[in-house]
């Protein structure tokens, strides 16, 4: 399933498509390493907002908000954090602090970022005294542009200006410089320590660098390695599309299903079991927490134009056709690529079952689905996906 060729969608600029995806990251990064929805972005803009007012150049300014933005990307995938790792709790603590070494690696594959972003953020967790990781940098050894990101993560994660003032005067000499630390009284005093939404510097993008798609599919790759379920988005891609083609779904419908295939297992991460591991897929138990992970993954993508109706996908994908699923929409109500999107996830757990089982007896994943028609699931998708799958049998 192809991303982005629908020829109907409202125009949208390269740097603009990719500044979207670049914000996915964001925000499932966010997700990934615990922080609360909405960090990576409030990061940036402190970081842009701090920098600005301690002097540094645009170009600074424009390379920390990509730093702010992607500051978690490394958590997504990190070791310590995957689903079923058999970590002590001081191995996994130690996997964890390879977040900004491993953010930076994947900042680094991105052209389109200025060349700075990467470093920002892999030393972004370096103090002053040496004590920081992944490199323990110390003193003037940390670049002033990372300790700026410091400052940002701080004033991100507070929820009231004064007591990221009381933060950083307790970090002054340790883990934040002293010259740093005075430049962010300065800030504080300025702005009251108040972070205003900025725009994104989109032409700090070399968007020709960097297709958008192939993006989309790291992402989506990263999040089915931290949920240890490698290669469930090419198999759910596959089945919907399949499914897609034959109903005939609009192109721009098949380019938000292109979307919702690859991200709807974000709102997985942080749990220590798959949904499909805790319920049979069919089963009306569970429905609650189905609807919670979907509601989540849409959630990530609050705000975002490339992913707005992908997110409608998502967050319906809970739904059952009779109505009496999460939420309680009824036939029709149910956007199509959300029934396409719930198809497949059930047949590719079902499918996965079934691979395991030796009995000669047991039923075929689409014989199962198929009893669903017309209560959990669209009678014309199920017989789609009964048609594709006899058809590749």
């Amino acid at each position: 399933m192809t991303l982005f060729q629908d020829p109907d969608a409202v125009p949208r600029t390269a740097a603009s498509r990719l500044a979207d995806v670049l914000d996915a990251f964001g925000a499932v990064g966010d997700r990934a390493a615990g922080n609360a929805p909405g960090t990576a972005r409030r990061k940036a803009a402190a970081a842009v907002s701090i920098a600005r007012a301690t002097g540094r150049t645009e170009d600074d300014a424009n390379a920390l908000y990509f730093a702010g933005l992607l500051h978690a990307v490394g958590a997504i995938g990190n070791l310590g954090l995957r689903r079923g790792n058999a970590f002590s709790d001081r191995t996994a603590t130690m996997a964890r602090w390879d977040f900004p070494a491993d953010g930076a690696r994947v900042c680094a594959g991105i052209a389109a970022l200025p060349s700075p972003v990467a470093d920002l953020v892999r030393w972004q967790a370096e103090a002053w005294d040496g004590t920081g990781f992944p490199d323990q940098l110390r003193w003037h050894g940390i670049p002033a542009a990372a300790q700026l990101l410091q400052l940002a993560d701080i004033v991100a994660r507070t929820t009231e200006p004064d007591e990221a003032l009381v933060i950083v005067g307790g970090l002054a000499g340790r883990g934040i410089g002293p010259d740093h630390a005075n430049a962010f009284v300065r800030w504080f005093h300025l702005t009251g320590g108040e972070v205003e939404p900025v725009a994104v510097p989109l032409d700090a993008l070399r968007a020709d660098a960097t297709p958008p798609a192939p993006l989309v599919d790291l992402l989506a790759d990263r999040i089915d390695a931290h949920n240890a379920a490698e290669g469930r988005r090419l198999r759910i891609t596959r089945v919907a599309d399949a499914i897609a083609e034959r109903i005939g779904l609009a192109v721009a419908e098949r380019d938000a299903l292109a979307l919702a295939t690859r991200t709807f297992a974000a709102g997985e991460l942080g749990h220590a079991t798959a949904e499909h591991e805790m319920f049979d897929p069919l089963a009306r138990l569970g429905i609650a927490e189905r609807a919670e992970n979907a509601a989540a993954a849409a959630d990530l993508f609050d705000g975002n134009e490339t992913f707005a109706h992908a997110a409608e996908i998502l967050r319906a994908r809970a739904a059952w056709f009779d109505g009496t699923g999460e939420p309680s929409l009824l036939h029709d109500a149910i956007p199509k690529g959300a029934q396409i999107l719930a198809a497949a996830i059930a047949y590719d757990a079902l499918e996965s079952h079934h691979r395991t089982q030796i009995r000669e007896d047991r039923t075929a994943p689409a014989d199962r689905l198929d009893t669903a028609a017309g209560t959990q699931f669209d009678p014309a998708v199920a017989r789609a996906l009964l048609d594709v799958t006899k058809a590749h049998a």
